[in-house]
């Protein structure tokens, strides 16, 4: 049978053969209309985390035993029962919840959780949002009028792409859903196209490029503002798109002083470089400049994520075939929405502690450990996470961590027993992706083209098992009591008839909705096309697409001027002189792996000898007396870690890399593979406080830490290293 893949962005199309109720192989679908037999090593994740005996099938409850097996209706019953006593007694605000990555990922979910986040009626709601995309969605609310009409990279029929803190050589593409993603690189440079990569790190990506460019950690600002402002004095042809401007002559009179000439000392890039790409890039025939994460989560991501659009619309590539264009998608979740109300929201209100700006009704997730922590009216003291680990997750991990560990109430929806999930009251583990229907609600909508897919079950979920939509309809219907009689009836009536019509009626009825109903597109057609339908290429759709009031794109949002301001005032003096042991820390991730709740499965890094490492230039090592393999410690003012660390030129000198999602050795978990080599988790050193101040998204790119030789040993191969945050002491942990 066929699937499209659900583990990461890509959307890569399956073949999954059976043998009787097992999965005998999992290999790329030459057939799909979309990745075309693409497929990369994550996929063999969806049989690894179905046959996982640490895989939880009953709900948990935690005892002063430990935790013990309990029925789904004494779950539900206790849980709700807490919930509606903690509102009634400190106010709706005592209830907080978090989201993480793997829900835009399922169906059921995302069609779902607005019902229920409604339903408990608290302004406490946090997400990975925050730790992520959270700046191309503010843009794109602010620039377009809606926070998912996020311009896609048209990679198909590019001459020349420009990438900035993205590697989807690794990643697959991310807000740019793209299987294959390495091959159609490779594919711009045999047409005669250039790829560029400007990256810290000599990236995989980097290595597929036509060229690559060292950059300093969170300076992507003044490279992409020194571009805009060399672009601004070439001749490019934007007349198609001049009706649909608002704000040229004030972006002319924004960058009009920019010191393009010290662009080198805030980046590392000599002018003659930007001067030559932004020639280059006026002068193909079609162009296009992406920018993902690693943009997103620094102090200035937001500014980083407008500007980028700026380079596409400005240098004309935008709406245009081989540039940046909005999709089509069949299921159109971003008209859906808007038609809703659901356009996107900026400000409305503040987060109690730290006065964090929410975003489509979220607090940035930085500031969770704050709520928790600091008493007074509107104190969080319950919590529920779905499919999340925010304690590897987050900023400031080790100081969630504490912040959970004095929750009243911490119900988790999440079918492992994590590092996270470790210190609930209940774990709820609801079924996998192979043993439900999927259909990719948010991801068609990120693609490079208009196709449209539907996948059966592998498995028939076990008759006593609940999918995660089940599971949120029910403490949906149960919660409230207190507000009324009459409520709890709707509430009670709504449930049955979600049930009754079920996740497949829904999806019909959007589809039916979607731009595609004249060519009869539903359900029932692409049931009868396992190998989906290909709706063409992304096409231009402006100015019907922008949701603005007087459809045109606002090129110079008047609420993000303070955030440029703000750039433009750090240039009144030069970057800080820092020691040879202080460092900038970025980011790094696997191929074989998704975040940290992958690394249980097999062959995720448990053949490396040190799967979780640190990366650092040679030259840098030298005056420290560190050499490969040894046992490195950084500090931060949130803790340290300490870790093996690998020598490479591939890295740029005075930057060290250290991958997410590792640390997978807490007491309590019930993880038994990814505890053979657990690694440390980078995020208890990062700092909560750090921050985009405009968005509130984390800032984890470009903090700077201190490194030195650990003294707990000269060799990593089954050297004991250490995790320690603060003034608590973390397990040992063996690489």
């Amino acid at each position: 049978m066929t699937r499209v893949c659900s583990l990461c962005e890509a959307m890569c199309g399956l073949v999954i053969e059976k043998d009787g109720e097992r999965v005998s192989s999992i290999r790329g679908h030459a057939g799909d209309v979309f990745s075309r037999g693409a497929f990369c090593p994550k996929s063999q994740g969806l049989l690894d985390i179905y046959e996982d005996p640490d895989r939880l099938h009953r709900p948990l409850k935690r005892t002063s035993q430990g935790f013990e097996a309990i029925s789904w209706k004494q779950a539900f019953e206790e849980i709700s029962s807490k919930i509606n006593e903690l509102q009634k007694s400190h106010g709706r605000e005592v209830l907080a919840t978090y989201l993480g990555n793997p829900n835009v990922h399922n169906t059921g979910n995302l069609l779902m959780l607005p019902i229920f986040l409604k339903g408990l009626r608290t302004p406490n709601k946090f997400s990975a949002t925050s730790v992520d995309q959270l700046p191309h969605q503010l843009v794109s609310y602010l620039m377009f009028g809606h926070q998912l009409l996020i311009p896609i990279a048209d990679v198909d029929r590019t001459d020349y792409m420009l990438i900035l803190g993205a590697n989807p050589a690794v990643s697959n593409g991310s807000l740019l859903s793209a299987a294959g993603l390495s091959s159609r690189l490779k594919h711009i440079q045999k047409r005669g196209g250039k790829v560029v990569v400007i990256d810290p790190r000599y990236t995989e990506t980097a290595s597929l490029a036509t060229e690559h460019h060292f950059i300093r950690p969170a300076a992507d600002a003044y490279f992409l503002a020194s571009f805009v402002r060399l672009l601004l004095d070439s001749k490019c042809d934007r007349s198609g798109l001049e009706a649909y401007l608002d704000g040229v002559p004030e972006v002319y009179r924004l960058f009009a002083d920019w010191p393009v000439e010290r662009v080198e000392e805030f980046t590392g890039i000599p002018l003659a470089v930007v001067q030559r790409l932004v020639q280059e890039f006026t002068q193909a025939p079609r162009a296009v400049c992406y920018g993902r994460m690693g943009l997103s989560t620094q102090e200035f991501g937001t500014v980083c994520q407008w500007l980028i659009n700026l380079i596409n619309i400005l240098s004309g590539n935008f709406d245009r075939e081989g540039g940046a264009l909005f999709t089509k998608p069949a299921f159109d979740v971003v008209d859906i929405m808007a038609r809703m109300g659901g356009r996107g929201s900026f400000g409305r209100r503040k987060s109690r502690v730290r006065g964090l700006p929410e975003f489509n009704g979220e607090f940035p997730s930085s500031t969770l450990a704050d709520e928790i922590l600091t008493p007074g009216q509107g104190q969080v003291k319950a919590l529920i996470t779905i499919a999340g680990n925010p304690v590897l997750s987050l900023p400031g991990g080790a100081k969630l961590e504490k912040a959970m560990e004095t929750l009243d109430l911490y119900v988790a929806i999440d079918f492992y027993q994590n590092e996270s999930t470790r210190l609930a009251h209940y774990i709820l583990p609801p079924t996998t992706a192979l043993e439900h229907g999927h259909f990719d609600v948010i991801f068609n909508a990120f693609a490079i083209r208009n196709i449209v897919r539907w996948s059966e079950p592998v498995f028939a979920k076990p008759q006593d098992a609940l999918e995660d939509w089940e599971i949120l309809l029910e403490l949906w219907s149960r919660i409230g009591p207190h507000r009324g009689w009459l409520e709890q009836r709707k509430r009670q009536a709504f449930k049955l008839l979600v049930q009754r019509l079920g996740l497949e009626r829904l999806i019909d009825i959007g589809l039916r909705l979607g731009p595609y109903r004249q060519k009869g597109v539903s359900l029932k057609t692409l049931k009868a096309k396992p190998d989906g339908l290909d709706l063409g290429p992304l096409e231009p759709s402006l100015p019907q697409r922008l949701y603005t009031k007087d459809k045109k794109i606002r090129l110079v949002p008047e609420r993000l001027l303070p955030a440029w301001a703000l750039l433009k005032a750090t240039l009144a003096q030069a970057p800080a002189q820092r020691g040879v042991d202080e460092f900038q820390l970025i980011g790094r991730r696997h191929l074989r792996s998704n975040n940290s709740w992958m690394h249980n499965r097999g062959g995720v890094g448990q053949k490396a000898r040190h799967p979780c490492h640190a990366l650092m230039h040679p030259d840098d090592a030298v005056p420290l007396g560190i050499a490969s393999d040894q046992i490195i410690r950084l500090d931060s003012p949130m803790g340290h870690i300490e870790l093996p660390v690998l020598l490479s030129d591939r890295i740029m000198s005075g930057v060290i890399s250290v991958p997410h999602g590792w640390g997978h050795h807490r007491t309590g978990t019930r993880l038994s593979r990814a505890s053979i080599k657990p690694g440390v988790s980078v995020n208890d050193i990062t700092d909560d406080s750090r921050i985009d101040g405009f968005s509130g998204n984390a800032a984890f790119s470009g903090q700077w830490v201190k490194v030195k030789l650990s003294h707990q040993g000269q060799e990593g191969g089954d050297t004991v290293g250490k995790s320690l945050s603060g003034d608590r002491r973390g397990e040992l942990a063996f690489f």
